[in-house]
């Protein structure tokens, strides 16, 4: 059985509706990683920046 016609027409036409499950596959997993990528920059870089940039206030006694 050949690979491009599994389910298509008795005719011999390509299938309009065929997808290349494969590369379908390698495209998402791509994305993910490039998602998890750039999540985990925002993340650190917020981190990083908030944190080294803040002031301690000194509390008073009469505060606590």
């Amino acid at each position: 059985m050949d690979r491009w016609h599994l389910g298509g027409s008795s005719k011999g036409d390509a299938d309009p509706f065929h997808y290349d499950y494969e590369t379908v596959r390698n495209g998402g997993l791509i994305f993910a990683g490039l998602a998890f990528v750039v999540g985990l920059i925002i993340l650190l870089s917020k981190r990083f920046r908030c944190g080294g940039s803040r002031k301690h206030r000194q509390v008073g006694e009469d505060e606590l």
